[in-house]
């Protein structure tokens, strides 16, 4: 008889433990502490793309919840500025790079509240600003500073807190394209015309970097364009002086060719844009010697 009892009464007893152990959803519950934190911290630099535009540029930065769960309330975040992260980053990780991160001015953004709100539901919440982009020189990195101040519940992140926001500035003719050029030496002929000698064909792929919102800049010909093709920053910046070209958009949408500074152009030939595609020509002076460039540039 006792056997029996104690049979009937494990069964019981399991049936219980499963019984409770069907109720329990440990999905139902929030499995890890409820952080706010700022989206792009973790890398410390995150780049945002703007437009160079006559007008100002609209920006974000996003707020997010950590967690399993998504929030059942509202959570207000205000932010502020922390700029010396900008002297920590380029002390730690830019010693070596041919320009350091600097904090744009004041004069260049305006945010109108350094503060959003995450609603109930929610993961993000977005902080508006916008930057007027006319007058940024296209070879320095600006970067904003975003750290959280106060949250109205849960707690902060405390590590990786800081945001480096990089502006990445772009107009509609920035990229990468594959540069197809013939460059001839040219020989005057018995009549003070200018003929075209020797031609070598030349292929790579090449950056056009914005300059302004019509203005994008090349290497001439296939010349190094990489930092880490010139031994010194000073010879990499002589050599952007020394090569760089400038394609400007006019009013009746042709491109004007022009130096960035030293190149000598003697002619700034003809240059149009259809489709994603320039085509070009133009003769430019190196020494004594006179050559024209005849290609195109494929997006």
């Amino acid at each position: 008889m006792n056997n029996l009892i104690k049979k009937y009464s494990s069964i019981w007893i399991a049936l219980l433990l499963f019984s409770g152990c069907e109720q329990i959803d440990p999905l139902k519950e929030e499995q890890y502490v409820k952080q706010i934190y700022i989206v792009g911290a973790s890398a410390v630099v995150s780049q945002f793309v703007m437009p160079y535009q006559s007008t100002p540029s609209d920006a974000y930065i996003s707020l997010a919840t950590g967690g399993s769960l998504k929030i059942d309330q509202d959570v207000s975040v205000s932010v502020i500025h922390d700029d010396q992260a900008i002297k920590w980053y380029n002390n730690k990780y830019m010693i070596d790079a041919p320009v350091k991160y600097r904090i744009l001015e004041a004069t260049n953004y305006t945010i109108p509240k350094m503060s959003t709100t995450i609603k109930a539901g929610e993961v993000y919440g977005r902080m508006p600003f916008s930057v007027t982009t006319k007058g940024l020189h296209c070879d320095s990195l600006y970067a904003l500073t975003f750290k959280i101040d106060q949250v109205s519940d849960y707690q902060k992140v405390v590590k990786d807190s800081v945001l480096i926001l990089n502006l990445n500035l772009v107009n509609d003719y920035s990229g990468t394209y594959q540069l197809n050029i013939a460059r001839s030496n040219m020989i005057k002929n018995n009549a003070g015309v200018w003929e075209k000698g020797t031609t070598t064909n030349l292929s790579t792929t090449r950056l056009l970097k914005a300059v302004d919102e019509n203005t994008v800049r090349l290497f001439n010909e296939v010349k190094a364009e990489q930092r880490s093709s010139y031994t010194s920053h000073e010879e990499y910046f002589n050599a952007i002086k020394k090569y760089g070209v400038n394609m400007s958009k006019s009013t009746d949408g042709t491109f004007v060719i022009s130096p960035w500074a030293d190149l000598a152009i003697v002619d700034p030939g003809t240059c149009t844009y259809t489709d994603g595609t320039f085509t070009f020509v133009y003769d430019y002076m190196d020494g004594t010697t006179r050559y024209r460039i005849e290609g195109t540039l494929r997006k």
